[in-house]
């Protein structure tokens, strides 16, 4: 891969530990083309303890996904809330390494640069190009100030609003580098990874990795491109290779919202249709308090409407939607949480989502990736395609809204830019070497967000796969150490341990070499769980994704621990510095 150099190191105790040491990385545009100029690459590391024998680095990846409202990446959550757990659970043995993605946002001075994808300098201007946008269509803008839908979207609202999204990524392609955008994509970051994994370990190292939702693909890229150098692989609630790679990301909109919704309307028919006053066994990884559960309900629906829909509607348009309020509002009346404040928090943290002036999500990673070129002529026809099918795909979903519309990056016919690099998976009689660890594969059998998938999906002619599934509903990928899951995770991390095929169910585990099951201890980590619940209920901000729901909240609680040591219509009011270090 090429000598690479640590550029720059950021003072000791960056936000809140002695222990992570970030800093800035030296890496090439393309690495196979160096010449055509270089950038830099931030990284965070959770330093292995000091008083054991240090056995290497562990690279996370924790997802692409933001969380809404806050300039901290994924990646620095993950390491300001988790990172300790983990380094507790495989007992300070190695180095955790988070590494910032290529175009990935963040706080200006810990950003990686280069590639960084925004759209609009400010929220009024965001504000004002789709008003003007509407203008130039001869339509009415349907939507407030905040940009949520002021009525039930019309199928002619759902044409309009296609139509405005085109005209949004041309004016972000327009302001943009489209030269350094191609050098955003999956492959790319495989390459940075194992420049990393050289800098840190030596030439040639065994790369251990692991990869939650959207930063699995990494480490499903890395099996691929560099079977040879992979150690121990933990790759939890992964994609479908084939289908990331060259499915219609509309017709996988389309496969994904109806999945999410299933699993979601099965909860409902448990826990409400018929009046089970126990939903806690519906669900897995219960956190125990009256409470909890209800704000469990509600991280499904949030997680739900950000993943899935790329408009956003005013609270009266959500009261009136009959199928959410009566599959929801019986459920939160259970605990102590108000149905109107619990829906007026998720405004909250959705008005962060469309007003962030990032307009293009994750669209420039998932659609950059995509094997097949874009095409105008192709991308005109599939407009029209998908302009028709949204008069019945509107209502795909109605207990996440009356009428709901894909994200941008499930619309990658409107995204021009594909990755200098990408992935072409090996045919099926080429040989595959072996890999010195079998990677481990986490899934879930009722996630919303995670359809569980056979393993030749997930890993491609790879052998020797395991795989761990985690029974009942799931709508979180945390790390807790104190349950079956995490217990398989830190061993397999810590000392390669793969269990036998093996199911989790909540807090206990069931192997198939072993009858009956195994209970692992609980930990006080329920009433940190606790707290943090108490703390959302007052601060009244939830995250808004399968990722960003929880670490955004553990940065929250951790500064805070730190620093003290309806049957009628509903009618509404209207209303850096840096130091320098030679390495």
């Amino acid at each position: 891969m090429g000598e690479r150099r640590l550029l720059e190191r950021l003072p000791p105790g960056f936000p809140l530990s002695e222990n992570i040491e970030c800093g800035f990385f030296d890496i090439p545009l393309d690495w196979a083309h160096p010449e055509l100029g270089h950038q830099q690459l931030h990284y965070a590391r959770y330093l292995a303890a000091p008083d054991v024998q240090r056995e290497g680095t562990i690279f996370v990846h924790p997802g692409y996904r933001p969380s809404p409202g806050t300039s901290i990446t994924p990646q620095q959550a993950w390491m300001l809330g988790e990172a300790a757990q983990v380094h507790e659970s495989t007992q300070g043995k190695y180095d955790l390494v988070v590494l910032g993605t290529r175009g990935n946002r963040g706080r200006a001075d810990l950003s990686t640069s280069s590639g960084q994808v925004d759209c609009f300098d400010t929220v009024e201007e965001k504000q004002a190009f789709y008003l003007r946008a509407s203008e130039e269509l001869g339509t009415e803008p349907a939507w407030d100030d905040q940009m949520h839908f002021i009525r039930e979207q019309t199928h002619e609202d759902a044409k309009n609003w296609l139509r405005i999204q085109s005209m949004v990524v041309e004016e972000c392609i327009r302001k943009q580098n489209t030269t350094t955008l191609s050098y955003m994509g999956t492959a790319a970051t495989v390459r940075d990874l194992v420049a990393l994994a050289d800098f840190f370990d030596g030439p040639n190292s065994a790369i251990n990795f692991w990869g939650l939702e959207s930063g699995a693909l990494v480490g499903q890229y890395l099996l691929q491109m560099f079977p040879e150098r992979a150690g121990r692989v933990l790759l939890q609630a992964p994609h479908d290779l084939n289908a990331y790679l060259h499915q219609d990301s509309y017709d996988m909109w389309r496969e994904d919202v109806t999945y999410a919704h299933d699993v979601i309307d099965r909860f409902v028919e448990f826990c409400v249709r018929t009046e089970e006053q126990d939903c806690s066994t519906y669900w897995a990884n219960v956190i125990v308090g009256d409470d909890s559960l209800g704000w469990g309900h509600w991280i499904l629906l949030n997680n739900a409407r950000s993943m899935f829909m790329g408009w956003r509607n005013s609270l009266e348009v959500d009261l009136n939607n009959t199928a959410l309020t009566s599959a929801f509002k019986p459920v939160v009346d259970n605990f102590t949480i108000d149905f109107v404040t619990l829906l007026s928090n998720a405004q909250h943290v959705e008005r962060e989502l469309i007003l962030d002036d990032d307009a293009l999500g994750l669209m420039p990673w998932y659609c950059g990736d995509k094997v097949v070129d874009n095409n105008a002529d192709t991308a005109a026809k599939r407009m029209r395609e998908i302009a028709a099918m949204l008069e019945d795909d509107i209502h795909l979903a109605p207990l996440f809204s009356s009428s709901i519309f894909p994200p941008l990056d499930y619309l990658c016919h409107l995204w021009p830019v594909r990755a200098v690099e990408r992935l072409a998976l090996k045919l099926e009689e080429e040989i595959q070497p072996t890999l010195a660890t079998a990677p481990l594969v986490i899934q879930y059998s009722e996630c919303p967000f995670a359809r569980r998938l056979p393993l030749s999906n997930v890993v491609p002619g790879i052998e020797g796969a395991r795989e761990v599934v985690q029974m009942k509903l799931s709508g979180m990928l945390g790390f807790r150490p104190d349950t079956c899951m995490g217990d398989i995770i830190a061993r397999y991390l810590s000392d390669g341990e793969l269990p036998d095929r093996s199911v989790c169910d909540g807090n206990v585990r069931f192997d198939a070499d072993v009858k009956g099951a195994v209970h692992v201890p609980a930990s006080g980590r329920d009433a940190w769980w606790a707290e943090l619940l108490q703390l959302a209920r007052r601060e009244a901000v939830f995250a808004a994704t399968v990722l960003g729901v929880i670490t955004a909240f553990v940065v929250v609680v951790t500064i805070v621990l730190k620093n003290r040591g309806a049957n009628g219509s509903v009618r509404l009011g209207e209303g850096k510095p840096m130091a320098s270090a030679k390495y």
